[in-house]
């Protein structure tokens, strides 16, 4: 039986995971300097109520993009299978490109938003379903990436660590131990599953994201991007952080870097407003820019 979509107020849902928000038709067609379509792959666990907050503030940036929202598990993203996580964001491709560049009426300006590990690995499947329509030769096309509390690649202790935290925190209501008892249990969990996937040879799904991201022939090493992050997330290692974009660098990605203060794991927009929209906003112009 196919999940039905949540309730999600002012989306239209496309599958049970991704809903649709149109633009005022009436700033059609979107001015030049303007994404065209926005994407927002929210964080493990992430409500409707709590990301709408973010498709707001697009909204008012830009009010003639039409924004698309992935809702997805931290559960969902460890263990659904790749080939899985893939065929659950064709819907995104097909919505935003129904030919290789778009509608065909104009070119696509693409703006995608990668929220902590689980929006990213589901960026990381939009950009394979894309090539998966169009082959492998094209890269993905979008202006700018926002990675907002992603670090990309870890060790493998830091992987389950982290992975653990969050699945702790998206779950602990519904258990009645302490929070420590549920952190240790998937801990435990994930340990037992990445060392099956090591034993299998498998990859683990944040390392597989980490490389279609930094690859160029899937994501063209001329599009820009920008990390959002702060020194207080709670599973998001700042010098983890800081040492992924430098490895983006040596790769030729134009990679800028932007940190809160105070802020907890993708809260930095709720802290921060001002500096978080202003940022995104520079971040995009430059982009066009180049």
């Amino acid at each position: 039986m196919v999940p039905k979509p949540i309730p999600f107020p002012g989306f239209t849902p496309i599958s049970d995971r991704v809903y649709l928000r149109n633009g005022h038709e009436k700033a059609k067609p979107a001015p030049a300097d303007e994404p065209t379509t926005i994407i927002i792959s929210g964080w493990g666990d992430g409500m409707p109520k709590h990301v709408t907050k973010y498709s707001d503030g697009y909204h008012e940036l830009y009010p003639s993009a039409r924004i698309i929202v992935i809702l997805s598990t931290t559960f969902q993203a460890t263990n659904q299978p790749e080939e899985a996580r893939i065929q659950a964001m064709m819907p995104v491709v097909d919505t935003v490109f129904p030919t290789p560049t778009g509608s065909g009426n104009e070119k696509e300006r693409l703006l995608l938003h990668a929220m902590s590990n689980t929006g990213a690995i589901f960026t990381a499947s939009i950009v394979v379903a894309y090539q998966r329509r169009y082959g492998t030769d094209k890269p993905f096309p979008h202006e700018l990436l926002v990675l907002d509390s992603t670090p990309g690649s870890l060790d493998f202790t830091s992987q389950v660590t982290r992975w653990s935290r969050a699945m702790a925190v998206g779950t602990a209501k519904f258990f009645p131990w302490p929070f420590i008892i549920t952190h240790g249990l998937w801990y435990a969990f994930l340990w037992a599953n990445f060392l099956w996937q090591l034993l299998s040879g498998s990859v683990s799904s944040g390392v597989w994201a980490d490389g279609i991201i930094n690859d160029k022939s899937c994501v063209a090493a001329g599009s820009s991007r920008v990390y959002l992050y702060s020194k207080e997330d709670e599973i998001i290692g700042y010098k983890d952080l800081e040492e992924n974009v430098a490895h983006a660098r040596t790769l030729g990605y134009s990679a800028d870097l932007e940190m809160f203060e105070g802020s907890p794991h993708v809260g930095h927009m709720r802290l921060h407003p001002e500096q978080y929209w202003n940022k995104i906003s520079s971040s995009w112009k430059q982009a066009i820019a180049k």
